[in-house]
């Protein structure tokens, strides 16, 4: 059996690699085509930087077709090649060969996360800057939230808040802290919520206290209070750029702050699920396509490809329904459990018409 899953694994590894190649190629000539249809700036070394940076994202999307393929290839080789009837005759089962599969199908998911939560965050802004700067473009306004952040005003002054909506320039738990030239504390602001004006801030239930000497406190209480503090939004958008959520985990922290604050929270959470669900769809398609491909019928295995290109579309337009808030979050799971349930009923049935 040692053998058996070794040549699983070699042939779909194989397969994948000439598959996956083949699929990053054509999304190289598309951008390509594409950007130098938009390109007002025509520079060849930015353009290929360009075209490599958006490697990892377009491969995050091949790598699910580029493995259907693999499995197909495999499965059409074993059984033209005659080399499934050993393997049956020797007391083994389809659905062992199928086990096997689905197992390689996890180590591709594992992939996929490494390439979402540790490229993609990179990559995206190199290519999102170089793109703008090929279609010379000043960079765009960025709409959304701050939140966990800590600003330096000045060499002693420093400000720190929970939470800021960016578009009302409304936040939440504010903390501001003034140091001597031997930094030593000399004034610290606390409140619960603050608004941005144009060369102030208003709090609302403040807190300031003022350190005269260390045995010499004063404090002050608020219910509202303008205060002399400038914040540059701008600056802090910048930097939001640069931590924009791409990534599961970015995502999720993005959406729990957001909600727990009251901003729409909506768009974080429809794409911290449809990115679950995208990242498990090595698993659910291999299960769905298998006992198709295992029919060997070109009819089957021609709808089941299709289906899976609905299985893409559906789960995008479920999201989109769930981003506006008409249906719960978990239905973008929808597809992949109705494709999980009809690929092992499909697998069970293949295994039976085989024995």
């Amino acid at each position: 059996m040692k053998v058996l899953d070794s040549y699983v694994y070699k042939k779909l590894l194989v397969y994948l690699f000439i598959v996956f190649p083949s699929f990053s190629l054509l999304s190289i000539l598309v951008e390509f085509i594409d950007i130098l249809r938009k390109a007002k700036n025509i520079e060849i070394s930015s353009i290929l930087i360009y075209i490599l940076a958006k490697l990892p994202e377009n491969a995050y999307y091949i790598i699910p077709i580029s493995l259907l393929i693999a499995i197909f290839i495999l499965v059409n080789d074993l059984v033209k090649s005659r080399e499934i009837y050993p393997i049956i005759l020797n007391g083994l089962s389809i659905f062992y060969i199928n086990k096997k599969i689905v197992l390689f199908s996890l180590v591709v998911i594992v992939v996929q996360i490494i390439n979402l939560e540790f490229v993609i965050p990179k990559t995206n802004k190199i290519y999102q800057s170089v793109y703008q700067k090929l279609k010379n473009h000043k960079e765009e306004d960025f709409k959304g939230i701050a939140y966990n952040m800590w600003l330096k005003l000045d060499k002693n002054r420093f400000l720190y808040f929970d939470f800021l909506n960016l578009d009302k320039k409304e936040g939440n738990n504010i903390i501001y802290v003034v140091f001597d030239d031997e930094f030593n504390p000399v004034e610290r602001m606390e409140a619960s919520k603050f608004k941005i004006l144009s060369n102030e801030i208003e709090v609302y239930q403040a807190k300031f206290v003022v350190f005269n000497v260390l045995d010499s406190i004063k404090l002050n209480q608020f219910d509202r209070k303008v205060v002399p503090i400038f914040i540059d939004t701008e600056n802090i958008k910048r930097l939001i750029k640069e931590r924009k959520p791409v990534s599961i985990s970015q995502l999720y922290k993005v959406a729990k702050v957001s909600q727990k604050y009251g901003y729409e929270s909506s768009y974080f959470w429809s794409r911290f699920y449809q990115k679950v669900a995208t990242v498990v769809a090595p698993f659910v398609l291999t299960v769905f396509i298998i006992g198709f491909i295992w029919s060997m019928n070109k009819i089957y295995i021609g709808i089941s490809f299709i289906l899976t290109i609905i299985y893409w579309y559906g789960t995008s337009f479920i999201s989109s329904v769930a981003e506006v808030g008409n249906i719960p979050y978990y239905f973008i799971f929808t597809f992949d459990v109705l494709f999980t349930l009809i690929g092992i009923y499909k697998m069970l049935k293949t295994e039976i018409n085989l024995s």
